[in-house]
């Protein structure tokens, strides 16, 4: 992908840390919302507002590559994720159950759950997250986070791990930017860069580079899929390439970098997540749309 701050790639050490971009993966699934931040300016003026759509959807993880000798040799698993229109907010629930193998080591099982809601006038946000690896709790998140329209914001992590995180201006939460970076592609812009925080690890914020193409080489089987469970058929889709750079360590290459074919509803058709030393594929195996609105 041609995504970064520099041409070096990152090594990730451990599984730890995939576990955790895995997390922000899902939060990118939080939505998009019907109107931008006050305050923020709209990408693409006059471009027309996607329009979100209340779903549950599961998709099978599998291992999409790996660098031999140092990457995984298998790794399998399921996402299930639901987003609701709660009529003043959006509300997201996801869990990951994620088994890793290296080798002939035994599997490593993360098990990975986050819950957010976000105002859709996208000043506020709370967000609550647990991590687990082999049934052993590996951290425990929650809080809340607030912008001032034009002026940045604050986040508050509660718990064992209490402290406050300053926003800078021009932050967007999940919802936001991923409205945002779909209003950009209807438009016909290519590029999409807004730092976001999404409280799914202690990374954040994130700078965001997303590099907008078209999706090529859909699948027939999830188009199906979608069209059986009543979705719109026939919509936009975009492939947004997007690399994650925590603005906290200041390191200069991406966290992770993710892959998603978002229709123009906000539904994913196809994830790819990659961790340097290997990627992950996510494909739908179940959709259906469910009640949402006011």
């Amino acid at each position: 992908m041609p995504i970064q701050r520099s041409t070096r790639r990152r090594d990730l050490p451990t599984f730890r840390r995939a576990a955790f971009a895995a997390g922000a993966a899902m939060l990118l699934f939080a939505g998009l919302a019907v109107a931008v931040m006050p305050g923020a300016k709209a990408a693409g003026a006059g471009a027309a507002e996607p329009k979100l759509t209340s779903h549950r959807a599961a998709y099978e993880i599998t291992l999409n590559q790996s660098r031999e000798g140092v990457g995984p040799t298998a790794a399998r698993g399921l996402m299930v994720y639901e987003f609701t229109d709660a009529c003043e907010r959006w509300v997201a629930e996801s869990r990951i159950v994620l088994d890793v193998v290296y080798g002939e080591e035994t599997p490593v099982r993360t098990d990975w759950s986050f819950t957010s809601w976000e105002s859709k006038d996208g000043r506020d946000y709370g967000f609550s997250m647990t991590h687990k690896r082999n049934e052993r709790l590996e951290e425990d998140l929650k809080g809340t986070a607030r912008l001032d329209p034009g002026k940045g914001g604050e986040a508050a992590f509660a718990g064992n791990v209490a402290k406050q995180i300053p926003l800078p201006k021009g932050t967007l939460f999940p919802t936001a930017h991923l409205l945002a970076s779909l209003k950009a592609a209807l438009a016909g812009q290519k590029v999409f860069s807004r730092p976001m925080f999404d409280g799914g690890s202690l990374d954040n914020p994130y700078d965001t580079n997303v590099y907008i193409v078209t999706a090529k080489d859909r699948s027939d089987k999830t188009r199906a899929l979608l069209k059986k469970a009543g979705f719109t058929p026939e919509l936009p889709v975009w492939r947004h390439q997007s690399a994650f750079f925590s603005m906290t360590s200041g390191e200069s290459t991406p966290v992770f970098e993710l892959e998603v074919d978002y229709r123009a509803d906000g539904v994913a058709e196809r994830i790819i997540q990659s961790f340097g030393d290997f990627a992950i594929r996510m494909t739908p195996v179940k959709m259906e749309r469910i009640k949402g609105g006011c």
